[in-house]
C-alpha cells in the first residue's frame, strides 16, 4: 500500500522512479540489496500481473507481498502479523453443491497433483523466516484502534504484545465479511488469515521459479464487523510492516 512504500522509501538510497504500466515503482538500494517497490493492485489478476511484470522486467531474485489481511484463526487478534509458510487460492476448484473441492491453480485437475493445491515456501527460506518472526518485536498500537465496539466480538487484551508468526494464508477474490464462512475456512484449510493477492503471486513465482514470501497484519477479524478506522490503521501499522519486510529482505 501507499503507506508501506512510503514507509520503506525513508530507509532507501540511490531511488529512482520509473512508470510500468501507468504505475509508478520505485528503485533503489534496502539493507544492502537492490530492490524495486510497487503497489501491486487489489485482487489476484492486479497482483499476478504486477509481480510477474516487475520480475521480469527487473531481473528479481526474489518476491515479497505485504499489507492486511482478515484473520482466521481464533487466536490470533488485530495487529498481529503473519508471514506465509503456506498459500492457498480459496476460491479454485471446483465448486458443487455443497463445498468447493480446491485444485492447484494452472494445471488441469488430474493425476497426482490434483490434491497438491498449496505454495509452500522452500524449507530452509521457512526455518530462516521462522527464526526472524521469533525475533521481531512490534510496536503497539494506539489504543482507540483496537478498543472494540459495544457487543463487537472483535478485541485484543489489553497489553498483549503483538505477535509476529508463521501461518498458512488463503487467498481469493472476495472480501470475507461472513462468521460462518471465516469459521468453514478456518476449519477445511486450517489457516490463520485470508486476503486478496497473496497466493495469486505464489503462483507466479512458481512459474518463474522465484521464492514469494508473503507478509500480513491482521486489521480485521474477517467475519466479525470491522471497528477499525482503516486509514488510521494503515497508518499505524505502516511502520511495522516496514520493519518487518527489512529484516525479511536482510535475510533473502
Amino acid at each position: 500500500m501507499a503507506e508501506e512504500k512510503a514507509a520503506l522509501r525513508e530507509h532507501m538510497s540511490h531511488i529512482e522512479s520509473r512508470d510500468l504500466l501507468g504505475r509508478q515503482v520505485t528503485l533503489g538500494r534496502l539493507e544492502d540489496h537492490d530492490v524495486v517497490v510497487a503497489e501491486s493492485g487489489v485482487g489476484k489478476v492486479a497482483s499476478a500481473v504486477t509481480a510477474a511484470l516487475l520480475a521480469r522486467e527487473f531481473s528479481c531474485r526474489g518476491l515479497v507481498v505485504s499489507g492486511v489481511a482478515g484473520g482466521l484463526d481464533p487466536e490470533l487478534h488485530i495487529g498481529d502479523t503473519v508471514i506465509a509458510h503456506s498459500l492457498i487460492q480459496h476460491d479454485y476448484g471446483h465448486l458443487h453443491d455443497t463445498a468447493l473441492t480446491p485444485f492447484r491453480p494452472g494445471i488441469p485437475p488430474l493425476g497426482e497433483h490434483r490434491r497438491d493445491f498449496s505454495f509452500e515456501l522452500p524449507a530452509e527460506l521457512a526455518l530462516k523466516l521462522e527464526r526472524l518472526a521469533q525475533e521481531i518485536a512490534l510496536p503497539d498500537l494506539p489504543g482507540d484502534l483496537i478498543a472494540p465496539r459495544q457487543g463487537s466480538a472483535d478485541r485484543r487484551p489489553a497489553g498483549l504484545p503483538r505477535r509476529v508468526l508463521m501461518g498458512r494464508i488463503l487467498s481469493g477474490d472476495q472480501f470475507i465479511n461472513s462468521e460462518s464462512v471465516r469459521r468453514r475456512l478456518q476449519q477445511e484449510f486450517a489457516a490463520h488469515a485470508v486476503e486478496m493477492e497473496g497466493a495469486a503471486v505464489a503462483q507466479v513465482g512458481a512459474l518463474l521459479e522465484l521464492p514469494v514470501v508473503v507478509v500480513r497484519c491482521l486489521s480485521d477479524l474477517a467475519g466479525a464487523e470491522s471497528h477499525l478506522d482503516f486509514p488510521r490503521f494503515v497508518a499505524a501499522v505502516a511502520p511495522g510492516a516496514a520493519l518487518v519486510l527489512r529484516r525479511i529482505i536482510r535475510e533473502i
